[in-house]
């Protein structure tokens, strides 16, 4: 036998002990344990390892621990219920099995998918910070680890700073990947949704209340450690990044750490502005890698992008997101149908039929359409472009689905225009 695999095998010699005295395995099974695990070490210590045989002894230790908590379970009026060694012996053992496979296979997310799913199911939080800092260390180019640990902090650690910080360092490796950018804008929109949600729901009217739920907010946050030490969420998953690498568009993006308190009408924060900060730092990066020639498109294509994004949040001021996405698009291409198309059909992006403005909001919107192809300085060619364009909309949109007094109105205002 090694040393490696005999050094392992009398390290789980208190807790096997532990195992008999309880009760919870006999002399006989304890014997094949040990004979399974010094074979599995064997194995995972050889030169011919594969990132597979450390996969198959979590699954052997797993299928030891699934048992020990149903027997202890089934003999749990009869057995000693204080923890001891055996409790939490074997969870740690899988971990370090992880750590081990994942040192001499680093480039295996297999098993660095495996090690941050078993952490996480234990609920070992600095653990799993342990893990995304070195993977992320490893492999700053994988998106998908870069929005995996975002996710983790927003939606279990309730960190959204921490959050932010994610995304921010992920662009610094990634500023061309577009997914990073939608994802942040995504982030971002979602936790401005679920704050005026739940402001909606307790009334959190004053200023005073506001802080005071945010300050509450943040004590249920902070985590402590084994010893009673506070840990940093926002602080741990840290990588050394050259200052001279980091691209001017990325400095552009301004500080996140912003006042949410007020309402949407006083505070622009609420409204989106900061996602329109993001969009405008977005569009200006991806513009600048590509052709003239595709620079349309691409604008375009985010835009779209954006635009279905913001339209998934209605508790959010859209139209003021909308708006200025769109006001962007007519600022560089003031000629481009579609553009115009968009800005004629905002008022109208969020009516619906089944609205009891309905028919006001949709004459409302008709005479601007009017008065817009009567003074509007473009091209008759444009406006004729735009005229079978912006009767198609209405068509499409509203007449598919509107029936009886409301059929026959849009039928009518469609022959008009």
């Amino acid at each position: 036998m090694s040393d490696k695999a005999r050094y392992a095998i009398e390290r789980s010699i208190p807790e096997l002990e532990d195992l008999e005295k309880k009760g919870l395995f006999s002399k006989k099974e304890i014997s094949m344990i040990v004979r399974r695990r010094t074979d599995f070490e064997h194995r995972i210590a050889g030169r011919g390892s594969k990132p597979r045989d450390f996969l198959a002894y979590v699954k052997f230790e797993k299928n030891v621990d699934r048992l020990r908590k149903k027997r202890a379970e089934r003999m749990k009026e009869v057995m000693d219920k204080m923890p001891s060694i055996s409790t939490w012996s074997i969870s740690q053992r899988i971990l370090f099995i992880f750590q081990r496979g994942t040192n001499k296979y680093p480039s295996n997310m297999e098993l660095w998918a495996g090690y941050l799913k078993y952490a996480r199911s234990q609920e070992s939080v600095k653990v799993v910070y342990d893990v995304y800092s070195k993977l992320l260390s490893l492999q700053p180019r994988n998106v998908d680890v870069w929005l995996s640990g975002a996710k983790w902090e927003f939606e279990y650690n309730k960190n959204v700073k921490g959050a932010r910080a994610l995304f921010k360092r992920c662009l610094r490796f990634n500023i061309e990947e577009e997914r990073v950018w939608t994802e942040f804008i995504k982030f971002e929109l979602n936790y401005l949704s679920k704050l005026l949600a739940r402001r909606k729901l307790l009334q959190l009217v004053s200023e005073r209340q506001q802080r005071e739920d945010l300050e509450e907010e943040e004590r249920k946050r902070k985590k402590v450690d084994e010893n009673g030490e506070e840990i940093e969420d926002e602080d741990i998953l840290k990588l050394e990044v050259d200052d001279n690498e980091i691209n001017n568009e990325l400095n552009q993006l301004p500080e996140m750490n912003v006042s949410t308190l007020g309402s949407i009408e006083d505070n622009p924060v609420l409204r989106g502005d900061l996602v329109m900060a993001i969009y405008d730092v977005f569009v200006a990066t991806m513009v600048k890698r590509v052709e003239s020639q595709d620079k349309r498109n691409c604008v375009f294509r985010i835009a779209n992008n954006v635009l279905s994004i913001i339209d998934r949040f209605d508790i959010l001021e859209r139209t003021h997101m909308c708006d200025y996405i769109i006001k962007d698009l007519n600022a560089r291409f003031p000629t481009d149908v579609p553009c115009i198309l968009l800005q004629l059909t905002l008022p109208l992006r969020y009516l619906s039929i089944k609205d009891d403005d309905f028919i006001s909001g949709l004459q409302q919107n008709v005479k601007l359409y009017q008065a817009w192809y009567s003074k509007s300085p473009l091209d008759e060619k444009i406006k004729n472009e735009v005229k079978p364009a912006y009767a198609e909309y209405i068509s499409n949109r509203f007449l598919s689905v509107a029936e009886g007094d409301t059929e026959q109105l849009l039928s009518l205002l469609i022959k008009k225009l």
